[in-house]
């Protein structure tokens, strides 16, 4: 038996949407399951920024993999794709059996039968356990009539499947309760994105979570099984991480043992985490930090309580201002969340946001408008008031902005809400970056040092340096950069500091940072190809060349090796 799992497009391109180009984390542990089980098991991203031609891939894999089983990882935004691929897939394998699952076909299962002719399964909710009886089910109905496959079908939980044209429903598959029984992903594949846990206790009215799981209980991984899964991927040079669980932080005591395990083991390894407000304190964060954390993304979402209580979150702001200083000053980036366009948005609770920001002053912000799709609680409210039906998803859209079903609010206004929050964020992010502070903890000082020469790039030579609603990034960069050398000896902050000293041809200065530099990390490249770059500005060629032949053997120092003699020898002449 073989099988292909797909990861199709989206509707529309994306352009700085970097998830929507990555494999979903359950496809891998799917592939997994099926590969420890003696299947063959393949997994085709065709949403990768290099398939130029998404169908012409996906042709070429069927006709060379032959598979039997064809599984697609479906969500709104990529539904057309994968009914498209499926056509294609039946037109050269017609015996091939089609099947979607993800949180789209878990949703609208009358929806994808009626549109898409080729399909044959939908696996509804969680997928392991349930995709592995039915394909052990096809496995051992090869050459058997189709309703005797069906009568076999209708007896695993968690399916939904044509049989001719009856639709049947097998009702909710039982949960995983033990998920260190799955299989490690990472044997298998090299990937970046990882969850600890499945599930979410929040109530959020814009979120599916917690009805594709079936429960707003959540379930974890142990910490050992997590970490090793961290430790193989380390092993496959991945050394930066995303951890996807809705709160990565809500079983605190596992999060300190994962913590520990990764700071014993030392990997060299950065990750982001996505938590809650209200579900972190400074030994955690210290821990964290320590074991290699960066970035926390916090659901924010609004400033005002009229807002919050709609969306179904109603943090206070206090618990959110403390989480995110306190974020901070472990050396962390806080990240923030915010919704705008909800039910009762008005210019004056886009104020209480912006009030709001203005307390949070985090150092990264993504502001989404509000978009409602099946499986939250706003867009059965929608539903029940007859405001928006299933059929709407007959429509090339990939998504329904709520503004398209609240008679109070209109595209206009609501970009107008947008453009203001991120005005206030972008206008005021140096200020935020000038307000850090952190712990006084020595034992943090290396990773402060990081963390502000790290956020010094950014301004310097990363996505805040070219963003012209930032006024001048190359004094905040040269700011953050001094600061982190007052905690430790940092070599990205050494090298930050001589490249804005060489990018103002302020050679002197450069020069003398980049000597400290190497009194402390002498085998640095990067820092004797600056040393090399600004010597050469100053016409010095001879100890141009001296400084940079130690580094030959690098092509980016050969070029500049190479002018070097020509120029020398062109003096010499």
């Amino acid at each position: 038996m073989k099988l292909l799992f797909v990861n199709p497009v989206c509707l529309d391109p994306r352009i700085t949407d970097a998830d929507a180009t990555v494999v979903p984390v359950g496809l891998y542990y799917l592939a997994a399951q099926m590969l420890d089980t003696g299947y063959e098991a393949a997994i085709l991203n065709l949403a990768q920024a290099d398939v130029k031609d998404p169908e012409a891939v996906f042709a070429a894999a069927v006709e060379s993999q032959h598979p039997d089983v064809i599984g697609f990882s479906v969500t709104n935004p990529t539904r057309f794709s994968a009914m498209s691929l499926a056509r294609t897939a039946r037109q050269i394998r017609p015996r091939t059996v089609i099947v979607f699952g993800g949180p789209a076909p878990t949703f609208m299962a009358d929806y994808f039968f009626s549109a898409c002719p080729e399909l044959d399964v939908i696996v509804k909710g969680e997928g392991e356990q349930t995709s592995l009886a039915l394909v052990q089910t096809l496995a051992g109905e090869t050459g058997k009539t189709g309703p005797k496959i069906c009568l076999d079908l209708s007896r695993i939980p968690g399916l939904v499947f044509r049989d001719g044209n009856k639709i049947t429903d097998t009702g909710p598959a039982p949960l995983i309760q033990n998920l260190d029984r799955l299989a490690h992903p990472s044997r298998y594949f090299a990937f970046q994105h990882l969850a600890m846990s499945r599930g979410c206790p929040g109530a959020c009215t814009f979120c599916g979570s917690p009805l594709f799981w079936g429960t707003r209980n959540v379930r974890f991984h142990s910490p050992e099984w997590f970490f090793e899964e961290i430790r193989t991927l380390a092993g496959k040079g991945i050394s930066h991480f995303y951890i996807s669980d809705d709160t990565f932080t809500m079983d605190r005591d596992r999060v300190m043992d994962l913590c520990r395990k990764l700071i014993h083991a030392d990997l060299n390894i950065t990750w982001h985490a996505i938590s809650r407000v209200d579900r972190v304190d400074p030994p955690l964060l210290a821990m964290m930090r320590k074991a290699g954390c960066i970035q926390i993304s916090y659901g924010v979402e609004s400033g005002s309580d009229t807002i919050k209580k709609r969306l179904g979150k109603p943090v206070p702001n206090s618990l959110a201002v403390q989480a995110f200083r306190r974020t901070a000053a472990a050396g962390m980036i806080p990240r923030a969340y915010f919704i705008y366009g909800s039910p009762g948005e008005t210019k004056n609770t886009i104020q209480e946001s912006i009030d709001l920001l203005m307390q949070l002053q985090p150092l990264g912000a993504i502001f989404y408008m509000l978009v409602t799709f099946p499986g939250t609680r706003l867009y059965e409210q929608a539903q029940k008031t007859g405001r928006v039906s299933d059929e709407i998803w007959h429509k090339k859209i990939e998504d329904l902005p709520w503004f398209e079903v609240d008679d109070h609010l209109d595209f206009h206004q609501v970009k107008q809400f947008g453009n203001a929050l991120r005005s206030a964020f972008y206008d005021h992010l140096p200020e935020f970056a000038a307000n850090i502070e952190l712990m006084n903890d020595p034992s943090l000082y290396p990773y402060h040092a990081d963390f502000l020469s790290r956020l010094g790039m950014t301004f310097s030579h990363g996505d805040y340096s070219t963003d012209d609603r930032i006024r001048n990034p190359d004094g905040t960069a040269q700011t953050l950069f001094e600061k982190a050398l007052s905690y430790h000896p940092d070599l990205r902050a050494f090298l930050g500091l001589g490249m804005l000293f060489l990018k103002h041809k302020q050679m002197d200065p450069a020069l003398q940072i980049l000597d400290q530099g190497q009194n402390h990390f002498p085998g640095s490249k990067d820092l004797v190809l600056c040393k090399g770059i600004c010597l050469m500005n100053q016409h010095r060629f001879a100890g141009a060349l001296a400084c940079l032949s130690p580094f030959e053997q690098h092509p980016d120092v050969r070029h500049y090796l190479a002018i070097c003699q020509k120029e020398l020898e062109t003096d010499h002449e």
